[in-house]
Parts: structure tokens; C-alpha cells; sequence
């Protein structure tokens, strides 16, 4: 099951929703900004009527600053963002637990398919095994004189018909044995001794238990009852809107000189000092209200829509529930249908197999022909694929209405 892509690829996603789900995400903590800026000038001089007549004027400045700005009030924006961020992250993990047992799901049909096709293998072979015996069987009596040309052509054609059927039975098996691989992401070529047999007990279900279990434990209701809570969460935070805003704000900064005179020439002929420097140092402290008196009503429209979604995810959890109620009932009577089934099926398999048996000693004996000993193989081989068939019916039924009710977790956990 880790291996599986889908599962995978929750798993990230889930990581990405508990790397979002943090105070600072939610606009908790302040924010601080460091700068720094630094120039460079150099001015020529020429002008006799100056106290610097000529020369030039080098000078460098370094300013740093550091500011900090905190959101001391917004609304229970951070409180409201912080709940919607928990929210989401459930609904993450939620999916993936969606997503598991549609994955567990596909892996049970996915075993059970390659059981299937392996026991209808067995019948192909079974009946290819009559065949064989019954074309030599044929040949033999050809040999003696007691069988024409044109039934031994019968029993030929009969056997490669059934060496046909068997052949594309192997590939029907490979081919599932290959989709069980990629659904456990494992390698394709990966092959396995299947040591179970493909066989089921059909259980007593009731219908309101089952709707209990669903209404309780369905992993897609749960999931669209924190989609809902997400968009209550919307509606607070349009509201928050409508209050106002108080920050507080500290920012710093100092503005550091350096002016070079050495090559400067003032009117009485003499030069400058090479360095002198001078620095301002600056703080200041605030606390801002900003308050939105009107905007064109985008705050109203925002909270108008946000309360729209939040009944359109109202509705969904309705209409998941009819959903989910019509899905199972559904499968609940066809599961009924199918145990009922599958007990006409045992019963006609049974009563083919015995017939096949007794075909078998007349078709020996002569009192029957051949083309009657092939019309009760043929049979047998119906009966069987049809009751191979309908204990995987059974099984796809029952493993659905474990989904349903959120139980297909837990017993193959």
C-alpha cells in the first residue's frame, strides 16, 4: 500500500497543508525588515566667486534601517485564519483517507480478479484436458474402425478450440496479475503464488445498520462536513473585514557621512581636511488605526458571497447524503440479488459437474454421440465460468458496501 502512486502523492499533499498550518501563516507575528543603502558622489568645483573656488568634493553615506510592523488587532483575523488553516489540514488528511480506500478497494477487486482468472485457467484446462481425451480417444477408434472421419474431425476441431480458449486464458491471467503490480506499485513482472481460493460466505446485512454506519463513518461525508466548516470560516473572515485595523510600527535608521575636502581649494588658497563625518540617528514608534468607512461595498459583496458559498456547501452535504443513500440501497439489493444468484449458480455447477461425470461413462459406453458429450462439456464449462463469475460478483458488492460505510479501512487496516 506505500507504494501505491496515489497514495504517494496524498501523502505530499497532506504535508504541504501541515507546512501551511502555522500561527505565522495566519498573520500572527510581526514582520521585521533590515535595508541597508550606500552611495557614493564626487563634485567638481571651478568658480572663483565660492569660498571653494576650485578642486573637487569626494563623499560617501551608509543609511541601515530596520523596521517592524505588527498587526496588534484585525478583526480575529489571525484566530479565524489559524481555525480555517486547521480545517484544511483535516480535509487533507481526509482525502487521503478517501483516496486509500478507493486504492484498498481497487487492490481487493484487483487480487480478487487475478484469483478469478486463475480458477477460470483451471476450468479452461479441465475442459481442454476432455478435449485431448476425447480427440485421442476419437483417433483410437478411427484406428479400429469404429468411428468415421467426420466425428474425429469434430472431436479435432473441439480440442483446438479449447487450446485457443486456454491460451488466452494466460493471458487474461498475466494481464491481471500485471494490474494487480501497477495498482501496488510494485514492478509489472513481479509474479506470485496465489494460495487462496476464490471463494465467499454471503453475510445478513441490514439495511439500517448499513445506513447508520455510512451516515457515520463515510469517509466522503466527513470530508464535505469540514468543506463546510471552511466556509463558515470564510464568512467570519469577511466579516473581520468591517473592523478596523490597529498596527503598531517601529522603525529605525542611521545615516552615516563622510566627506573627503583634501582635494579642494578654498578662496584664501587653502585645502580641506581629507575625512570628516557626521551620522543622524533615527527612531520612531507608531500605532496606526485604519478603519474602512466605505470601498464601493467590495466588503459587503465579499461577505454576501462568502455567505452564498457557505449554503451551497449545505446543499452538497444534501446531496452527497441523497447520493450516498441511493448507492447504498443500490448495492444492497444487488448484493441480495447476487448471493441468491450465486446460490443457483453452485447448485447449476454442481449438477453440470455430476452430468459431466455420467456424460463421460455413456460417451464411452456408445449411448451417447459425440456431439451430445460435447454439448454437456460445453455446458459444464458455462455453469462453472458463471459460478466462478458470480462469487466475484458477490465479493465487488460486499467490498463496495464496506466502502460505503467506512469500514473498508479498518478491516484490511
Amino acid at each position: 500500500m506505500d507504494k501505491n502512486f496515489s497514495i504517494q502523492i496524498e501523502n505530499q499533499r497532506i504535508e504541504i497543508a501541515r507546512n501551511n498550518n502555522t500561527l505565522g501563516n495566519a498573520g500572527m507575528w510581526p514582520s521585521v525588515n533590515v535595508g541597508a543603502t550606500q552611495s557614493l558622489s564626487r563634485t567638481e568645483i571651478n568658480n572663483p566667486a565660492s569660498f571653494l573656488s576650485s578642486g573637487n568634493i569626494k563623499g560617501s553615506s551608509l543609511n541601515p534601517t530596520v523596521g517592524v510592523g505588527w498587526t496588534l488587532f484585525n478583526g480575529f483575523n489571525v484566530r479565524i485564519s489559524k481555525d480555517k488553516l486547521d480545517f484544511l489540514e483535516r480535509q487533507s488528511v481526509g482525502n487521503a483517507q478517501v483516496v486509500v480506500e478507493n486504492s484498498i478497494q481497487s487492490i481487493i477487486l484487483a487480487y480478487y480478479t487475478a484469483l478469478l482468472e486463475e480458477e477460470r485457467l483451471s476450468v479452461f484446462k479441465r475442459t481442454l484436458k476432455l478435449s485431448s481425451d476425447r480427440y485421442e480417444y476419437g483417433k483410437l477408434r478411427g484406428q479400429i474402425g469404429t468411428a468415421v472421419t467426420f466425428d474425429i474431425l469434430q472431436d479435432k476441431s473441439a480440442y483446438l478450440t479449447d487450446s485457443s480458449n486456454y491460451i488466452l486464458q494466460i493471458q487474461n491471467f498475466n494481464n491481471a496479475v500485471r494490474n494487480l503490480n501497477l495498482l501496488m506499485g510494485v514492478d509489472v513482472d513481479e509474479t506470485y503464488e496465489l494460495t487462496d481460493s476464490l471463494n465467499v460466505t454471503p453475510q445478513k446485512f441490514d439495511r439500517d445498520d448499513l445506513f447508520a454506519r455510512m451516515t457515520s463513518n463515510n469517509s466522503n461525508l466527513k470530508n464535505q462536513y469540514l468543506n463546510q466548516e471552511v466556509f463558515k470560516r470564510d464568512v467570519l473572515l469577511a466579516k473581520s473585514s468591517m473592523y478596523p485595523i490597529v498596527s503598531l510600527n517601529l522603525n529605525g535608521s542611521r545615516n552615516q557621512q563622510v566627506q573627503d575636502l583634501s582635494s579642494a581649494v578654498f578662496a584664501s588658497g587653502q585645502t580641506g581636511d581629507s575625512g570628516i563625518k557626521s551620522s543622524t540617528l533615527n527612531y520612531t514608534a507608531g500605532i496606526t488605526l485604519n478603519f474602512t468607512l466605505f470601498n464601493g461595498g467590495k466588503i459587503r459583496t465579499q461577505l454576501e458571497n462568502a455567505r452564498v458559498n457557505e449554503q451551497i456547501s449545505l446543499i452538497q452535504v444534501s446531496e452527497l447524503k441523497a447520493s450516498l443513500k441511493n448507492n447504498l440501497i443500490s448495492n444492497f439489493d444487488q448484493y441480495n440479488l447476487r448471493s441468491s444468484l450465486l446460490s443457483i449458480a453452485k447448485e447449476n455447477v454442481e449438477t453440470a459437474t455430476l452430468n459431466l461425470q455420467m456424460a463421460t461413462d455413456r460417451y464411452r459406453n456408445g449411448t451417447i454421440s459425440s456431439f451430445d458429450y460435447r454439448d454437456i462439456q460445453i455446458n459444464y464449462l458455462t455453469s462453472s465460468l458463471n459460478y466462478l463469475q458470480a462469487i466475484f460478483n458477490v465479493i465487488e458488492t460486499e467490498t463496495e458496501l464496506l466502502r460505503l460505510t467506512g469500514g473498508l479501512s479498518a478491516a484490511y487496516d
